[in-house]
């Protein structure tokens, strides 16, 4: 049984959409100015039903089925009917759902548009330079699941956005085993990662967490900076920082090498050196970060052509909310 679409059964429309059990009455002629493939659909022969158009009489519609979920085909009826292409995502922020349908079937009917100012949001949350990156409040989006990191690495994928591949592998990982399942998208299938991604996320685990350790050690190396001039206090003070790990073996193997300095110490551990050696550590810190954004391909064991090595130096200041890491 076919049901009329609660939002888009409009009055006057001129071509029914039916995608699964669900039927969409729109503008033939918008869609088919927004989409090349939409418009060469149209064109074709289909099978025609009289339909009421408000006090005039009924008028023959063509019947057109589609591939895409319903959900999805809602999504980009949002855009194209309301007619705002050009400001898709003005302040307000997108849910993962929305961002992955419009791709999807963006690309799918060539609505070129409508896949750049999409594709322009994940790269603004899933950004390249390492400062932008750092600056995100977390791994994901306002509102977005950990899990849903994998349907980026997919979008990724399918648009050939290399760049955005590090920063979602890196949510990816720290969603944990929640990858291996996939996510449910809103019509309840089930969107997993390829196997070699999967094993993409299996395999960098152990490389980033090898990489983490390099941070920190290379971050509290007892060896103090030039200015200094106490060096036996702030030599003994960073082997004491170093030893002090471990009995937390867990900072070692399982955070993360863009944390906070202050986090790879146990819980009220004061790291007692002189100022000038206070800034080598955090100057220290910086270059570490920035190296590690550098090599995230090759951590990863994926190709990201033009990825950029970050230059190692530290910033005038901090990002907000770090000033004492």
């Amino acid at each position: 049984m076919l049901y009329n679409d609660g939002e888009f059964w409009l009055g006057d429309g001129t071509v029914i959409l039916v995608a699964g059990t669900i039927e969409f009455r729109v503008y033939k002629g918008l869609l088919a100015a927004y989409s090349p493939v939409l418009k060469d659909l149209f064109a074709r022969k289909h099978p025609f039903r009289d339909v009421p158009s408000g006090d005039r009489h009924d008028i023959p519609c063509p019947v057109v089925r589609v591939s895409d979920s319903p959900d999805d085909l809602r999504h980009l009826l949002r855009v194209c009917i309301a007619g705002r292409m050009r400001s898709l995502y003005d302040a307000r922020e997108p849910s993962f759902h929305e961002i992955s349908a419009c791709i999807r079937l963006g690309e799918k009917y060539q609505i070129a548009e409508l896949v750049s100012q999409s594709l322009h949001v994940l790269r603004r949350h899933f950004p390249s330079d390492f400062d932008v990156w750092y600056k995100q409040p977390s791994w994901m989006p306002p509102n977005w699941d950990d899990v849903q990191a994998l349907g980026v690495v997919n979008l990724a994928r399918l648009t050939g956005e290399s760049s955005l591949l590090p920063a979602a592998f890196i949510a990816c990982i720290w969603a944990g085993s929640a990858v291996v399942h996939g996510l449910v998208r809103e019509d309840g299938s089930r969107e997993t990662l390829s196997p070699d991604d999967l094993a993409v996320c299996f395999d960098a685990t152990s490389r980033i967490h090898e990489a983490t350790v390099g941070v920190i050690l290379r971050t509290f190396h007892p060896t103090p900076c030039k200015e200094c001039a106490t060096r036996k206090v702030c030599r003994t003070a960073l082997r004491d920082a170093l030893l002090s790990l471990e009995g937390h073996v867990r900072v070692l193997t399982n955070s993360d090498p863009f944390m906070p300095q202050a986090q790879f110490l146990p819980e009220g551990h004061v790291l007692g050196v002189c100022a000038q050696c206070a800034s080598m550590v955090r100057e220290r810190k910086w270059k570490e970060r920035r190296g590690v954004w550098g090599k995230l391909p090759e951590l990863l064991g994926i190709e990201v052509p033009g990825w950029i090595q970050p230059i190692l130096e530290l910033p005038p200041s901090p990002p907000k909310g770090e000033e004492a890491a």
